[in-house]
């Protein structure tokens, strides 16, 4: 096992851009230290100025940590390309002797070195791998998705992602830009962070909330309408249903409320009258709160055509949008299998 030794900022600036290359994030050294597991092996040195001198599977687990901890994903840690098949292929044992495995591994590490170096050998490499892993059922397929997981996540396989496609972790909380893709309403690494940090919702910037609120009706199937954010008259989503002809009145106007507080009687006043207004057929209170008792007295005496959407829920939705592994795809195994065939 090797080891590596650099002053403790140096490997702040490593683990920054590790970690933040492969969750998408443009990481401050402050971003790392606050997602850095207090059990982590690396945590004592990282927090001082000191040289240290950390094994390089220490330092990848600790990558796997932090990726973990950004929502990126699923389990922390880093484990290895082998354990990983076994994962995802839980009928391995009935196909393989241990001696086979290592041997299959070893194999597949080999076939992952040579495809970063370039592709001399990739066919042959590649056809091997068919043939240990041929008349073995889903064999071949984990084996795929294990050696993806690898040269998506371990920090010993360069990811070149340009700067421009990283985001501000910070951005979440402080920026009202949102995405500028007409297909999106909110960045999917927001979403699996929020997933991993269902605490920071109300920590948002307003402008994101509105954001993740429109996203959700979007893959919902709804048409939806952001508002500009600002001088929006009070409506911040507006909802049709799908194949709804133009100029069609809304089929529900939607508020957000991103603070602490209870939604109070005023707020669903004013929404009943927006309702009124727009002739829309509904209005919903989208909230990092709760509805106050007062004002769900309100609509359910005066018959309003308003529902809300409290913190659980908003975190229900996050969690059927999380993906984390978003991505992590077997890019280009695939298509020299096809051209390792004869």
């Amino acid at each position: 096992m090797g080891y590596i030794l650099m002053p403790s900022f140096a490997f702040r600036t490593a683990l920054s851009e590790d970690a933040g290359v492969r969750s998408g994030f443009a990481l401050s050294e402050a971003d790392l230290l606050a997602h850095l597991p207090a059990n982590s092996p690396l945590h004592d040195g990282l927090t001082r100025d000191v040289t240290m001198r950390v094994s390089a599977e220490d330092y990848a687990i600790t990558v796997g940590d932090l990726l973990f901890a950004l929502g990126a994903t699923a389990q922390p840690g880093m484990p290895t390309l082998g354990m990983r098949f076994m994962a995802l292929l839980p009928s391995w044992r009935s196909l393989y002797a241990i001696d086979e495995l290592l041997t299959l591994e070893a194999v597949a590490n080999h076939y992952l070195q040579l495809r970063v170096r370039g592709p001399e050998g990739q066919a042959a490499i590649f056809q091997e791998l068919g043939e240990r892993t041929a008349g073995k059922a889903g064999a071949m397929e984990a084996l795929l998705e294990a050696m993806a997981f690898d040269l998506a996540y371990s920090p010993f396989f360069t990811r070149d992602v340009p700067l421009d496609d990283l985001v501000k972790l910070t951005a979440l909380f402080e920026s009202e830009q949102l995405p500028a893709a007409s297909d999106q309403w909110f960045d999917q690494r927001f979403v699996n962070y929020l997933g991993s940090h269902p605490e920071r919702l109300r920590d948002i910037h307003w402008r994101q909330f509105e954001g993740l609120t429109a996203e959700w009706f979007q893959r919902e199937g709804y048409d939806v309408q952001l508002g500009p954010g600002r001088n929006d008259g009070s409506i911040d989503v507006r909802l049709w249903q799908p194949g709804a002809p133009p100029g069609a009145p809304p089929a529900v106007i939607v508020q957000c409320k991103r603070q602490a507080r209870k939604i109070e009687r005023v707020v669903v006043k004013a929404l009943y009258a927006d309702v009124l207004a727009e002739g829309a057929g509904a209005g919903l209170i989208v909230t990092t709160s709760d509805i106050s008792p007062g004002a769900a007295s309100d609509i359910a005496a005066r018959a309003y055509p308003i529902t809300s959407a409290n913190r659980a829920q908003v975190q229900q939705w996050i969690g059927a949008m999380r993906k984390p592994d978003a991505g992590i795809v077997a890019d280009g195994l695939a298509a020299t299998q096809d051209e390792a065939r004869p």
